[in-house]
């Protein structure tokens, strides 16, 4: 199937079992109120999709179950269309997933905080971002969309500086100290804006081609 190109009713099938498996992901979220409690405990806001992953496997192994299946169904299609391994189909599978995350207005981010933060977005927009990440990565991680790859290198800059905060967070916890490094979270901050921004960018030149293409017919 891999030496195949992908029909659209697979293509569609894949974003549609991404966005379910990211659904199942904030099935299980807690209400703003513990977030903030969360805060007030120094646990950054940048890391509470993975906190909210552990919660769930470990205090509700029900909702851990339906997600993971969720997860090993995109995987399935994933490595049907892709060919690869099935723990590379995994792990890219969960990177689509974590990257629609930290897009979705679900997303307990600070913007109650922050009112600068750029918008999230909607459904109709993550049906369209997951997409082009399907696309994305079924290519071999290639694209020739210049917006599109302006939003996967803020996403790899993220990704970078997010990875530096967690390591120095767990040091710190095995030290018995409390809280990060307040320069360091100010760069994650900065650059999950640039990478959100970034998604804003394509997702409006997405609206104003399918205007435009609206009025054609």
């Amino acid at each position: 199937m891999a030496d195949e190109p992908a029909s659209a009713a697979d293509l569609a099938a894949l974003r549609t079992a991404v966005l379910v498996c990211l659904d199942g992901f904030f099935g299980p979220l807690p209400g703003r109120r513990t977030l903030r409690a969360w805060r007030r405990l120094h646990l950054s806001w940048l890391l509470a999709p993975w906190f909210l992953v552990e919660l769930a496997r470990v205090f509700l192994p029900g909702t851990w179950r339906r997600f993971h299946d969720r997860q090993a169904r995109a995987a399935g299609l994933y490595r049907q269309l892709s060919g690869k391994d099935p723990h590379v189909a995994q792990a890219e599978v969960w990177r689509m997933v974590e990257q629609l995350g930290w897009l979705d207005e679900r997303h307990p981010g600070p913007n109650e905080e922050r009112p600068d933060t750029p918008r999230s977005a909607d459904r109709a927009e993550l049906e369209a971002a997951a997409g082009a990440l399907v696309g994305y990565y079924l290519a071999g991680r290639r694209t020739g969309d210049e917006l599109l790859g302006e939003v996967l290198a803020a996403w790899a800059e993220y990704e970078e500086l997010n990875q530096q905060q967690v390591q120095l967070l767990v040091e710190r916890g095995r030290r018995g100290r409390r809280g990060g490094e307040p320069e360091l979270d100010l760069r994650v901050q900065a650059a999950c804006d640039r990478y959100l921004a970034a998604w804003r960018r394509w997702l409006d030149q997405q609206a104003r081609l399918g205007a435009a293409g609206g009025g054609e017919r």
